[in-house]
């Protein structure tokens, strides 16, 4: 007999809500079961990603986020256009972060002429971020309503205390509204009501119900998201049925760990703060987000692989990718792991870069030239060997040693030898070494099981005796201050007045 999954019938739906730009239209929402749960539902419509573009030059951004538009830097225009053209956005999301009464304070004035600029440059649909000032953006998004008159937008943050500011001028220019609350259920109800009470069609509204990072209080965002689908499905809570939206970009890069620099214990700061990224993104998609605020290329990427991976489509084509790198890497070139002639590899296998890198005892990247066929992918070029034989005989005269001389005083100067370099081997392909570090030979006792079956067990991974002398961690520790850091962090029950870990205390402490 068959297994079959046990499945639940939910009696509520997320409103599909349509945000537009000269016909191009994108659909979020629209789901009727929980995120990805395509065995008891349908997904409709997968989950989107607005890449977020800001309207100045961010000099507090990390070096790595900065990289993918350094042609760009201070071209809101410019920059909408590459999020588009090249890392394949679905939605812009323009932030007019210099409009902050704390930061450069620019005019609303400025403002939507700029929201106007780039909303007249794409071709896909635009959200207009302010800068979470309630009263600067009350100001500056009537403003942007106006400019964009005709052309429908979404303006956000929407808080309570500027909702009818925002959601008059909405109304009156027929805009869609992001209604932002901070981390509640109910708050984000009590607003979506109150919107509703102003006029403001179900249709024009989507919820932002705030995110942090992984690490910095995610686990809140997620259980708020979580308890919001499950009143719209399980409920039927008219209320709550809007798609969400996570303005996560911001969130992750502004982390510590995602803005230090590379160093031996955190990594390199590129994989950090992408990985941070994307796993952010995972997490938010997981409890219900509907469409992704985010920033790197690279976590993008991973991002919508993960999204097709569990909606059961095919992943997006790589599109363009080769022809970007091209442009980057002098002479079209590009260092991946050997391959054998012909053969084409994934880019997001790929490891593209500028240089040879080691990867192993004697191993490193062969140099290959990058494919222009439109189609993805990399192939080996036929010039890959006499590129990288130059770069092997370049390596080979930096290891040669230079000849020194014996200690002052010893009349007679003795030459060393250089070292020989040991001829190298191109390899067409090239896999990792079995490793063979460290033989366990552990004892093994044979026993009988409770059939009476014998069997074999390993036995003792302990060298028989007793400990010359007992172990006391403070002999580990080098001053006073590093024993209070342990006694801070370190495992072990922590007691109060009232509270007591899993045994109870004998003596108050």
């Amino acid at each position: 007999m068959a297994f079959k999954i046990p499945t639940l019938a939910y009696t509520g739906s997320i409103r599909p809500i349509t945000l537009e730009k000269n016909g191009k239209k994108v659909i979020v929402g629209g789901g009727d079961s929980y995120p990805f749960y395509a065995f008891e539902g349908e997904i409709p419509h997968v989950p989107k990603i607005a890449i977020q573009v800001p309207d100045f030059t961010p000099e507090e951004w990390a070096d790595a986020c900065l990289e993918p538009y350094k042609d760009v830097l201070g071209n809101p225009v410019g920059w909408a256009k590459k999020a588009q053209d090249v890392y394949k956005a679905d939605i812009i999301f323009l932030w007019l972060k210099s409009t902050d009464p704390n930061g450069l304070n620019r005019s609303a004035d400025e403002a939507a002429e700029t929201a106007k600029q780039v909303l007249e440059a794409i071709d896909i649909p635009l959200i207009v971020w302010g800068s979470t000032n309630v009263e600067k953006d009350a100001e500056v998004l009537r403003k942007v309503a106006m400019a964009c008159s005709g052309k429908k937008v979404a303006l956000g943050p929407v808080q309570e205390g500027n909702h009818k500011q925002i959601g008059a001028q909405a109304l009156a220019y027929n805009h869609m509204v992001v209604a932002s609350s901070p981390i509640d259920i109910n708050l984000a109800k009590q607003l979506n009501i109150l919107l509703g009470n102003l006029g403001v069609p179900p249709e024009n509204i989507l919820i932002d119900p705030t995110t942090g990072a992984i690490g910095y209080g995610i686990e809140y965002s997620y259980s708020v998201m979580e308890r919001i689908r499950q009143a719209a499905l399980t409920q039927q809570d008219e209320k709550l049925q809007f798609p969400m939206i996570s303005n996560l970009a911001d969130e992750v890069w502004k982390t510590k760990e995602a803005k230090l620099a590379d160093n031996p214990l955190m990594g390199k700061a590129l994989n950090r703060g992408v990985t941070l990224e994307a796993m952010t993104a995972v997490t938010l998609l997981l409890a219900g987000a509907d469409i992704l605020v985010m920033r790197h290329p690279k976590a993008i990427e991973s991002v919508r692989n993960y999204i097709a991976d569990m909606s059961g489509v095919s992943r997006p084509a790589l599109v363009a990718v080769s022809k970007e790198v091209s442009k980057a890497v002098p002479g079209a070139v590009a260092a991946v792991a050997n391959l054998p002639r012909g053969i084409k590899l994934d880019i997001d296998i790929a490891k593209i870069m500028n240089a040879p890198l080691t990867v192993g005892s004697d191993h490193v990247l062969a140099l290959v030239k990058v494919s222009e066929e439109g189609e993805g992918g990399i192939t080996l070029s036929p010039d890959a060997v006499k590129t990288f034989s130059a770069f092997l005989e370049a390596k080979k005269a930096e290891v040669q040693p230079a000849v020194v001389s014996e200690e002052a005083g010893v009349k007679e100067k003795k030459k060393k030898k250089a070292k020989e370099v040991p001829p190298v081997k191109i390899l067409d392909s090239w896999a990792a070494p079995d490793d063979n570090i460290g033989e366990f030979n552990y004892q093994k006792e044979k026993k009988q099981d409770f059939s009476g079956k014998q069997v074999e067990l390993l036995g003792a991974s302990y060298e028989a005796g007793t400990p010359e002398r007992k172990e006391d961690w403070r002999q580990k520790l080098r001053d006073k201050e590093e024993m209070i850091q342990y006694l801070k962090t370190g495992l072990r029950y922590w007691y109060s007045a009232e509270v007591y870990g899993s045994e109870k205390r004998k003596t108050p402490a």
